[in-house]
């Protein structure tokens, strides 16, 4: 079997990883090859590595037959894989997201609830993660999105074969700027004008390696394809509204023209287009602060494209993010999080336009 060039570049310069290193790699049955092509790789690394397999008819016959109460309780066996691991690899899945439209938001709840105690030791550990996203790449998925298949396999492997050391030193540049900031503007032409108070947040940049800078700064999570600076803003500080104008795909749904307002901090309104209510009645149900903007971030990839399930790395976009920010390095915690995206922002630090248009005006 021949390696793809972006494994050797995942483990040998995004992760790091090396010899004494042991590294979980979670994947789905239609995946098992790059999984295969993953341990492999880290193995000539002098690493150790576990592949744990999940199959899309175990997933679902778990969500949509099992008892509540079953659905709540926590996967022992991940939860003790994170005390011997010191690095992980999650290659995504399921192959079909058709049936996801079949679970019921107390099922979907119930099996939150259980991913809680993982995510929580997860964030507590310094553990190099990598999220895969090519395995959200299937032809069951594209037809659900109405997406073009091959246009989205060509893309997603151009995304993650960039120059990751100009993403660095664009992400470094934005970084910079915005923790130097004390108030953030979006405006779009769509109707977006939001406004946010930074007052010095360190801002993280995603450029898809995780090196000992970002483990001090708490950024040990990356997702590949790569290509994000992301800040997390003062609490109770948003005021304005929010116009996405770019659809998100969730529990097989495409979500469209997600409308967010706040005032004083506080969400204020949650509107919008197709399937927005399924949306925001998981929204409702959440516990948590869910009402609260969670993360800022500016897109750094300039070979992605939206519309394919990783629109907040393209460059020229905004993302805002509402609920659970614990793994950019914030403290707002909530069984709910959900990201949106702009096309074409312009934006202001105190004043001073950096971007118009989706195009960047850096000093």
């Amino acid at each position: 079997m021949s390696t793809p060039r972006f494994v050797k570049s995942v483990v040998k310069t995004c992760l790091r990883i090396g010899k004494g290193d042991k590294v979980t790699i979670f994947a789905w049955r239609h995946m098992i090859d790059l999984a295969e092509a993953f341990a492999l790789e880290c193995e000539e690394a002098g690493a150790m590595a576990l592949i744990e397999i999940e199959t899309d008819e175990l997933y679902y016959h778990k969500a949509l037959n099992s008892p509540i109460e079953y659905l709540k309780e926590s996967n022992p066996f991940s939860l003790a894989l994170l005390e011997i691991a010191t690095a992980n690899i999650f290659i995504s899945g399921p192959e079909d997201p058709e049936r996801l439209k079949l679970i019921s938001l107390d099922r979907y709840n119930a099996m939150v609830e259980a991913e809680k105690p993982y995510y929580d030791r997860l964030l507590e550990k310094t553990l190099r993660s990598a999220h895969i996203g090519l395995g959200y790449v299937t032809c069951q998925r594209a037809r659900t999105y109405g997406l073009d298949f091959d246009e989205w396999k060509e893309n997603i492997q151009a995304a993650m074969d960039v120059r990751y050391q100009e993403m660095q030193i664009l992400g470094n540049r934005i970084a910079r700027l915005l923790e130097k900031t004390d108030e953030v503007r979006i405006k779009t032409i769509g109707g977006t004008d939001l406004s946010l108070q930074l007052e010095g947040r360190t801002a993280l940049v995603n450029d898809g390696v995780i090196d000992d800078e970002d483990i001090e700064r708490g950024a040990d999570f990356t997702a590949l394809p790569a290509g994000q600076v992301v800040v997390v803003p003062k609490e109770n500080s948003a005021n304005g509204a929010y116009f996405s104008n770019v659809p998100e795909a969730n529990a097989g749904l495409s979500i469209r023209d997600v409308v967010w307002k706040f005032k004083d901090g506080k969400l204020t309104s949650f509107k919008g287009g197709d399937n927005v209510e399924c949306v925001r009645a998981l929204w409702k149900k959440a516990r948590g602060e869910k009402d609260q903007v969670g993360s800022l971030s500016f897109g750094l990839n300039p070979k992605a494209k939206t519309g394919f399930l990783y629109n907040p790395i393209v460059l020229g976009t905004a993302t805002l993010s509402l609920g659970d920010n614990r793994e950019v390095g914030g403290k707002i915690e909530s069984s709910f999080a959900f990201h949106c995206t702009v096309e074409e922002p312009s934006v202001e630090l105190d004043g001073k336009e950096i971007m118009r248009r989706g195009k960047l005006l850096l000093p």
